[in-house]
């Protein structure tokens, strides 16, 4: 399957972009809408985190229903931990574009990534979402890429195109966030959008395959954000048919497909970010140890500080492995840097190290820990922690 990483045009849906004046810097856009022409089926994950932000909330109410026909979002404010006034300002927001596209407020959701502990300028964003709407346009979805992106240095896009019963259909995606990334769900905000005739409960089935191998399997700091979604909606005008067996199979595919490069590109774009690590752990005894072990490497802090130097330092990703409660015997596990073995039978290949250094300064390289205790294996995608990464983070606020 092909994967495009750039703007597409999906049937049935129109995008559009504006500054709203609710970033700081003047000119950005800040301000996104996607609108399907009529409501279609949807569904969402959301961020497992206790503090939701309004945004979160209301999503998640609204699609209980199974029904969506606009996302608007900004990203300049999180409206996180805003309490009442909070949903209130969400909930009128979304109200003020349904009328603005003659729809129910209730076939609106909300998304906002900036700052937690704000609310947002109503009347900035009314203005802006007027401007919005004035613009929508089926070949503008690069403009919400970019009005949805806050510490993200380009914008993030993917699509594919598929035959389901002998019919073209569509899958696109896009995607922000490169701080604050780590699963259980989500973490940043996320958009897939298809003209497949598909029900709620085959996209549904459909994000449920994805995840584990795209959004629940990145990090970037180990940090889970307060507001994110992935939201799926389908407008149903690729008129394909019911889909079959080889179709779900096809569908899930390109849906998964899209999802991936999405998470990929979250990852290489993370703030300060030098390096795309693949961090595989195989021979764990179940897949949880696998997970547990692969994630504790990929999250820790002397690990990635080690990977932004190009150091070998198998001690460091050794302490992590030990450390993340899966089972680990050291006399047993090997040890492998950009396909060059640096640990074996409980021992520092010492003569290899240099060879590693040298994958290590590729932009991507991966890191495999065997520790031949079974046959579960796990796999994440990570970067290294640069100097820019602390600069960015030191300053998100002031």
């Amino acid at each position: 399957m092909n994967i495009d990483l750039a703007a597409a045009r999906v049937p049935g849906f129109r995008f559009a972009g504006v500054s709203a004046g609710l970033k700081t810097v003047p000119g950005a856009k800040d301000l996104g809408l996607i609108v399907a022409d009529h409501p279609c089926p949807a569904t969402s994950v959301n961020s497992a985190n206790k503090v939701k932000a309004a945004s979160v909330y209301v999503t998640i109410e609204r699609l209980r229903a199974g029904r969506l026909q606009a996302v608007v979002a900004n990203s300049g404010c999180a409206n996180s931990f805003t309490g009442k006034p909070g949903l209130r300002l969400a909930k009128a927001s979304c109200a003020l574009v349904a009328r603005q596209l003659g729809i129910a407020p209730a076939l609106v959701v909300p998304a906002s990534t900036g700052v937690i502990g704000h609310l947002y300028e109503f009347a900035k964003f009314s203005d802006g979402a007027r401007a919005a709407v004035a613009a929508l346009s089926a070949d503008s979805m690069e403009d919400f890429a970019r009005a949805i992106m806050t510490t993200d240095t380009r914008p993030k896009m993917a699509s594919t195109v598929i035959r389901l019963n002998g019919t073209q259909v569509r899958v696109a995606g896009v995607a922000k966030g490169v701080g604050m990334i780590s699963p259980r769900m989500a973490t940043m905000l996320a958009y897939v959008v298809t003209d497949a005739a598909a029900t709620t409960a085959q996209l549904k089935r459909a994000l449920k395959l994805a995840l584990p191998f795209s959004f629940n399997a990145i990090t970037v700091d180990g940090d889970m954000s307060t507001n994110d979604s992935v939201i799926v909606m389908a407008s149903g005008l690729a008129k394909n048919g019911a889909m079959n067996r080889r179709d779900t199979y096809a569908f899930n595919d390109a849906v998964g497909g899209v999802c991936a490069a999405l998470a990929a590109e979250l990852v290489r774009d993370g703030e300060g970010a030098t390096k795309l690590v693949t961090v595989k752990v195989t021979g764990a005894r179940s897949a949880a140890d696998a997970e547990r072990c692969a994630r504790q490497i990929s999250n820790s802090p002397l690990v990635k500080t080690a990977f932004f130097g190009c150091d070998p330092n198998v001690g460091r990703i050794l302490m992590a492995a030990g450390s993340s409660g899966a089972a680990v015997e050291s006399e047993r596990l090997v040890l492998y840097i950009g396909g060059v073995k640096v640990a074996a039978r409980g021992a520092l290949l010492v003569d290899a190290l240099a060879a590693a250094a040298a994958k290590m300064r590729e932009r991507e390289f991966d890191v495999r820990l065997d520790l031949k205790l079974g046959r579960a294996n796990a796999t994440i995608l990570t970067c290294d922690l640069s100097y820019d990464y602390v600069k960015i983070n030191a300053e998100y606020t002031t």
